[in-house]
């Protein structure tokens, strides 16, 4: 480790920063409980799931709080606020013993639809469904692929103890983005909606989305609120280039932020080729083939991979999938990882998943002759604790 990182790893050095931990009923968000937590980590992903792991103790200052309510899986949201700043919320989904208390496992408010799935059809295409209505009296899903995503979380929400108080109302003021998929859920085949989701966004021209939590600004004499927002960026979320974000990110200089970090180069996932299976069966099984021309002419040797959607009916949309996956497949050699002080410039809280920004290695023994590069942040992993915090950033290509 370099000689210039000891004095920002001394917990003198470290500043101090405020940990809340709120514990709320899922579905009406009351407030439970506050309680301490330890051992916390807690990440979120870019179009994924992020997860929080931590022990609840249970002795004589908790007891009285009723932990064991507080804390109960599938019932209970957590909230990680930080200096008055919520970082963090999601779900209990598990808990279980540990020394000096419980064990809890929760997940981003997003891990919920992975557990609700579409029971009747949802489709664009009205010559499927019985009853041509707009979602959620009738089955017809809004064109474009922001309001198919509004659709189906409205569908979810108007169900008796579906509506677990993810605002989309946001969502609908806002602009189309001009990409209108045709779309068929089928309610015999059990789709969950956060697949749905994730399969749209995926495809060439999607979206990246998620779920913000936040507190409301205090206004009218009342107190702030907290928010659980579902949002769809178009085309991209987060600020698109290291000049646009100002993030800088190094392992050297007089107040180096990069504490360590991995550059692995892996060839596993990379292909040259992809071939996407949509529906159907035998040789009237849709194909869609992809080829990463450039690659090949420039020397590369013809890899091939297969991925399967067997609910895409339509040729156009398994093209753009096929698209999306050959694009995610060239770029599965930038893979980096750096771990970063929180409280280094830049600091914790002023980047978010979507960012790109310029990481710079100094030489080393493992990187001679230095290495730099733009990079857009995919994960955010931070451990809240005494001393200096910590954050691991993983990224990929731009």
């Amino acid at each position: 480790m370099p000689e210039e990182l000891t004095e920002w790893l001394s917990p003198d050095a470290a500043a101090t920063h405020t940990y809340t931990y709120l514990f709320c009923d899922l579905r009406t968000d009351t407030v439970l409980a506050e309680l301490p937590l330890r051992d916390v980590k807690h990440s979120t992903e870019l179009n994924g799931i992020g997860t929080l792991s931590a022990v609840v103790p249970y002795n004589a200052d908790t007891f009285p709080l009723d932990p064991d309510t507080a804390t109960r899986p599938g019932r209970t949201a957590v909230y990680v606020d930080r200096d008055g700043v919520i970082m963090w919320g999601g779900i209990i989904w598990a808990r279980d013993r540990a020394e000096g208390g419980k064990q809890i496992q929760a997940a981003e408010f997003l891990s919920y639809y992975q557990r609700r799935y579409v029971k009747k059809t949802l489709s664009t295409d009205p010559s499927v469904l019985l009853d041509a209505r707009y979602v959620p009296d009738g089955q017809k899903l809004y064109p474009d692929q922001r309001f198919i995503v509004w659709s189906l979380l409205r569908y979810a929400e108007t169900q008796v103890g579906g509506n677990i108080g993810v605002d989309i109302l946001s969502m609908v003021p806002e602009p189309n983005t001009g990409v209108f998929p045709t779309v068929s859920y089928f309610g015999y085949e059990r789709p969950a909606i956060y697949d749905c989701i994730v399969a749209l966004a995926k495809a060439d021209n999607g979206f990246d989305f998620g779920i913000d939590v936040r507190w409301t600004q205090p206004g009218n004499n009342e107190p702030p609120q907290r928010v659980r927002e579902m949002k769809v960026w178009y085309p991209r979320r987060g600020r698109q280039s290291a000049a646009e974000s100002g993030l800088y990110f190094s392992s050297g200089g007089p107040e180096p932020s990069i504490l360590s970090y991995t550059w692995p180069e892996n060839g596993v996932e990379l292909a040259t080729e992809v071939s996407a299976l949509g529906a159907g069966n035998g040789e009237a099984k849709l194909v869609a083939i992809q080829q990463a021309a450039d690659l090949i002419a420039a020397g590369y040797p013809l890899i091939e991979a297969v991925t399967t959607y067997s609910d895409v009916v339509e040729q156009a949309r398994l093209d753009a999938t096929a698209r999306a996956d050959l694009a995610a497949r060239t770029q599965a050699d930038v893979q980096p990882s750096f771990e970063v002080m929180a409280d280094a410039d830049p600091a914790y809280g002023s980047y978010q998943v979507g960012d790109v920004a310029n990481f710079m290695i100094a030489p080393d023994e493992q990187t001679p002759a230095g290495r730099s590069a733009e990079l857009r942040i995919l994960s955010i992993e931070a451990t809240p604790g005494a001393g200096a915090e910590r954050v691991t950033l993983k990224c990929g290509a731009v």
